[in-house]
Parts: C-alpha cells; structure tokens; sequence
C-alpha cells in the first residue's frame, strides 16, 4: 500500500510517501501497525488505536466516517493521512 503523508508526519518520514507491503487483505490498523516507527507513533496510542486528530482516508474515502476503521487494505490501495491542525511556517 502506498501512504501519503501530510503536515508533520512528512518531516517525522523524511518523505510524502511510504511503501508499505501487505501481502494480502489486512485491516487498516494492523497495517498502519507497519509504518516505520517515528510516523507510527504519531499514528496509532500504545493500545494499537488511532489517535484523534488525524483524517485517515482509503482510496480517497475517509476511513473513520464511512468504515469506522473496519476496513482492510491492500498492497494496491492508497491510505492518505492528514494530522487535522497543519501547515503555516516555521
């Protein structure tokens, strides 16, 4: 799966996309249990969760809204996420 990366998740990856290979259908949150480590934190709480604050959308269709996070995902799918409070200046 590809995942685009927005706000301060960008400089936490050194990159706007990630390539993560699932090998099959995985639900969301074990395969953002994949991401490297720096992002991954910022993504999921100690208990596997998705942190609040984040839009988390599945080939462009948002994941909380539609799924409630009860969506699987594979490594042709596209998983955009967006920390809500982004962007400005440094």
């Amino acid at each position: 799966m590809i995942v685009q990366l927005y706000g301060h998740l960008r400089a936490e990856a050194k990159s706007r996309l990630i390539e993560v290979r699932l090998g099959g259908r995985v639900p969301l949150k074990a395969a953002l249990k994949l991401l490297p480590d720096p992002v991954r934190h910022q993504v999921l709480d100690e208990r596997g969760e998705i942190i609040t604050g984040l839009l988390i959308l599945v080939n462009d269709v948002d994941a909380r809204t539609v799924y409630r996070y009860e969506v699987e995902v594979s490594d042709d799918d596209r998983v955009t996420i967006v920390p809500m409070i982004h962007g400005g200046c440094d």
